[in-house]
């Protein structure tokens, strides 16, 4: 079995990906160096990392991200706060920051409820509301 210990996004504005994630969604980092920023979500570390440099990428046989990087990835964050309290908070930041909301609070089909975000790289993010 292996275990996931790191989701790892690239981003093309790390400063305005960081504000999203720390004002808008409420996450606290975890490490910060000059390329990067960890937080630490519990099952695994989420890391947004500057753009490589096109050389370094093709040393290890990588391409850089297109311009529609996030398309098809969805990131799952399960919050420790009222869903709704989160979905209030990214609605009043996102007003003046990059990035969007996409889905309103809602019950699914396969339990619980969730909204749906886009980050300002693209990402969509599942907010999701801890089984309580």
């Amino acid at each position: 079995m292996a275990t996931l210990a790191q989701l790892f996004l690239t981003s093309g504005d790390l400063a305005t990906a960081r504000e999203f994630y720390e004002v808008a969604v409420g996450l606290e980092p975890r490490t910060v160096s000059n390329g990067s920023v960890a937080y630490e979500t519990g099952a695994c570390e989420l890391k947004i990392e500057a753009d490589f440099d096109p050389e370094e990428l093709a040393a290890f046989g990588l391409s850089p991200p297109g311009s529609e990087r996030g398309d098809g990835a969805v990131v799952v964050l399960v919050v420790d706060e009222p869903l709704a309290d989160v979905y209030a908070r990214m609605e009043r930041e996102l007003d003046e920051r990059p990035g969007e909301l996409l889905v309103e609070p809602r019950e699914v089909p396969w339990g619980g409820r969730i909204f749906l975000a886009r980050d300002p790289d693209g990402y969509v993010l599942e907010l999701r509301e801890a089984d309580g």
